[in-house]
């Protein structure tokens, strides 16, 4: 499967547009397809920065209302039941489509484990089938896996990976659009063996249709546990490592998707001591591409930024620093950094709402949630092109 190309590389420093004004390319970009866009992003410097400024994302969506959706899937659990909400800041995709949901899965009782960044593709389980399973109940041989378009209402049964072994982490990437026609996709997938001392690696190749075991991860298996979503920047998966039993400091899991090799990488030595994960002070993010770690610390939001990333010089540095007292104040304390959609606007979740919030002007949306306690967020992309995968082929 070819891979989404590095950003920074070749024509990506590139800030020749041509002889087009800035407004006149900005006006341009917002009217190519979700998959295009990716594309764009690699051809220079200055595309890239366009293609992530604020006004860039909502004016993109009215623009391609009837073949763009965008927003987010928040998973909470009630009663022992997870369920998923699509939201977005776009009402108009939220409130007059809302088809974008689960509801249509075989199973009424789904869990979302992962998305990938192109086509809108998801990976599900069945979260009863998946429990029986791991107790060697009746359902055991039943399949509880699957991967669905959302936007589309479409979906495939999977083959089950070793559903004995309880699942650390899971990501999920797709073929872009114009990389081919086909929607080939990958599904990672970490679990925990019997001896708890390294993770067992499972890959799934929609072009081989099954899983194949890959190297075991050498890290302690209760470091990645509930880690929350994937991360994805520079073609790899990243999660926030609990802190190691071994040496109790945190660190950065990445795992390359296409060369299976994975790495740990050190935080910024400045934030190590100042805060902890455990109180959701530090969460993972990309911003314009790149990977980004957010400190909150005091009311005030850091954001750092990785540079060189992947080579020997690679280092940490401070990108910007928010004060978030006024949020606070307006808000309560209660909000909750999940994400940041750019450099200036971030998503927040509390009490049965979430929130869009500019740092400079304030809030944006506000959107009304059924789950108390929201436990992940998966960004959402995703054409309206339905899904053109073989069902024979899975």
């Amino acid at each position: 499967m070819s891979s989404e190309p590095e950003q920074g590389n070749g024509a990506g420093d590139d800030e020749d547009s041509g002889g087009l004004p800035e407004d006149q390319m900005f006006e341009m970009l917002t009217r190519v397809s979700l998959d295009d866009l990716s594309a764009c992003r690699q051809v220079s410097a200055q595309w890239r920065r366009l293609t992530y400024e604020p006004a860039f994302s909502p004016l993109h969506c009215r623009r391609r209302a009837d073949a763009v959706v965008s927003g987010y899937f928040v998973q909470g659990m009630a009663r022992n039941r997870y369920s998923a909400t699509f939201v977005s800041m776009h009402p108009s995709q939220a409130d007059a489509d809302p088809s974008v949901s689960l509801d249509f899965l075989p199973s009424a009782h789904v869990r979302v484990e992962a998305v990938s960044a192109h086509r809108g593709l998801a990976c599900c389980v069945d979260a009863d089938a998946d429990a029986a399973a791991r107790m060697g109940g009746k359902a055991s041989s039943a399949r509880c896996y699957y991967a669905c378009k959302p936007a589309t209402r479409q979906w495939r049964a999977l083959p089950n990976p070793r559903l004995r072994f309880p699942t650390a982490v899971t990501a999920m990437v797709a073929r872009p659009a114009g990389a081919g026609a086909a929607a080939d996709f990958k599904i990672l997938r970490l679990s925990v063996p019997t001896l708890r001392d390294h993770l067992r690696c499972e890959i799934f190749d929609s072009r081989r249709r099954a899983w194949r075991r890959s190297a075991d991860v050498m890290v302690w298996p209760e470091s990645l546990v509930a880690a929350g979503p994937a991360v994805r920047a520079h073609g790899a998966m990243h999660w926030l490592r609990w802190p190691d039993r071994v040496s109790a400091a945190e660190d950065i899991f990445a795992f390359d998707m296409k060369s299976e090799a994975w790495r740990l990488i050190v935080l910024p030595p400045e934030v190590e001591d100042r805060t902890d994960r455990w109180a959701g002070k530090k969460k993972l993010v990309t911003v314009e591409g790149k990977l980004c770690l957010v400190v909150i610390v005091d009311e005030e939001a850091e954001v750092w930024v990785i540079t060189d990333y992947g080579r020997q010089q690679e280092r940490w540095e401070k990108k910007m620093a928010v004060n978030l007292k006024n949020l606070g104040m307006q808000e309560g304390r209660a909000l909750i950094l999940r994400d940041l959609c750019s450099s200036e606007v971030a998503f927040f979740n509390s009490v049965y709402r979430v929130i869009w919030y500019d740092f400079w002007r304030g809030k944006i949306a506000e959107v009304p949630v059924h789950h108390k306690c929201i436990q992940e967020v998966f960004k959402y992309e995703s054409d309206l092109v339905l899904w053109d995968i073989d069902e024979n082929k899975i």
